[in-house]
């Protein structure tokens, strides 16, 4: 008697794995078809993962025992687990890559119910990384941007004669805001402060609406630390440069009777500077970006950027989705995230193409951030912004 529970336990066993195998071949089987058929309906995509993983070891079973339909049932416990497991090591042996990157999308099976931010979203997310690294190593993360080959134009040289009070450096500046409008005044050349300045008086006549509601930011300038609203401004032009797409901050205390505002070094880091104090004059060199400039140092005070949800860590590794909301008045283009774990890696996030002003993008960002074995738990991380475009 206990011969025969043990034998129909072994069989209860054997359908089990068998069942198991078959899920895990059936999941990876329709995601293999649509990856590679993006325009199929997806019932079409399930019958055919059904047919090659279920139906064609059942009709193998069917016709070897036509005879005998009872050794079908019998046979159907184990040829499943036999049929698909050799079809996931051929699948293995000649798609690597392909089988790597269905199974660190594996997540899709409850993602859609559960959503990005929930546990088993993240903790499968974890799991199908770890056997795709066994499979194909070194994919499943967001590339880091391109860094952008800038070069100085020694040939297009700028000379800007300045007035000298002290130490002050005054340069003549020119402001373009909206409709063809614009302002010519002096500015304070200020290294102390991050982000260029203009007062409320100067944003109207250029027709820059300054909401309520704008992004403020707290920074330094040669006086001491001040805050203040940041709005857009079109353009600037120094000498024959034409810097378009500035974030500057409306400071009415930074205006003097000398100075409209201050020169601030995202203005400044658009050249290598020379000074030359005999002949009251600045060189400046400008840098020659050969596409679109990078924003990104003038955007991110306009982006509230957060982990959505708890920031979990499984198997070493995260799976989470940053949001970036844009409190400012013009649109973001192709933003793309960056978190820096203390003594760890930086991993980027997937580039959110457009954010409209007063709408959130959502940034996936996955990888694996502490070794195996070590405590992922109270590990510290920062969020910056590294890529973006007005």
């Amino acid at each position: 008697m206990s011969a025969t529970v043990l034998i129909l336990l072994g069989w209860v066993m054997l359908s089990l794995l068998s069942l198991a195998i078959s899920m895990v071949a059936l999941l990876t089987m329709y995601s293999l078809a649509r990856l590679a058929n993006q325009g199929t309906h997806a019932v079409w995509l399930w019958l055919l993962a059904i047919v090659l993983t279920i139906g064609v070891p059942l009709l193998i079973a069917a016709w070897k025992h036509s005879q005998t339909p009872q050794k079908i049932k019998t046979t159907m416990a184990w040829l499943p687990s036999v049929w698909n497991s050799g079809a996931l090591v051929i699948a293995i042996l000649l798609v690597p890559d392909l089988v790597g990157t269905t199974l660190r999308g594996a997540e899709w099976v409850v993602q859609g119910r559960l959503g990005d931010t929930h546990t088993a979203t993240r903790a499968l997310s974890a799991f199908g990384h770890e056997a795709a690294d066994a499979i194909d190593p070194g994919g499943g993360e967001f590339p880091a941007p391109v860094i952008e080959d800038t070069r100085v134009a020694l040939d297009g040289d700028i000379v800007v004669p300045f007035k000298e009070q002290g130490s002050a450096i005054f340069l003549p500046v020119t402001l373009e805001g909206h409709d063809g409008r614009h302002v010519e005044l002096d500015y304070l050349f200020d290294t102390g402060a991050s982000y260029t300045t203009i007062t409320s008086e100067t944003a109207r006549t250029l027709g820059i609406a300054v909401p309520v509601d704008a992004p403020s930011l707290q920074f330094n300038t040669a006086s001491g630390p001040r805050e203040s609203r940041m709005v857009h401004l079109p353009a600037l032009r120094l000498g024959d440069v034409r810097i378009p797409g500035l974030l500057v901050s409306v400071c009415d205390s930074c205006a003097t009777d000398s100075a409209g505002g201050l020169l601030g070094l995202n203005v400044m880091r658009e050249f290598l500077v020379q000074m030359d104090y005999q002949g009251s004059r600045m060189r400046l060199l400008p840098r020659i970006h050969e596409g679109r400039p990078n924003r990104a140092y003038d955007i991110a005070p306009t982006l509230t950027m957060q982990v959505e949800g708890r920031p979990e860590i499984w198997l070493g590794r995260i799976r989470w989705v940053v949001t970036m909301t844009n409190n400012g008045t013009v649109a973001v283009e192709h933003a793309m995230p960056r978190v820096d774990f203390e003594g760890g890696p930086r991993l980027y996030g997937e580039p959110v193409e457009r954010i409209e002003p007063g709408e959130t993008g959502r940034s996936l960002l996955v990888g694996q951030v502490v070794e195996d074995g070590e405590d992922g738990e109270d590990i510290e991380f920062t969020l910056m912004l590294v890529e973006a475009y007005w």
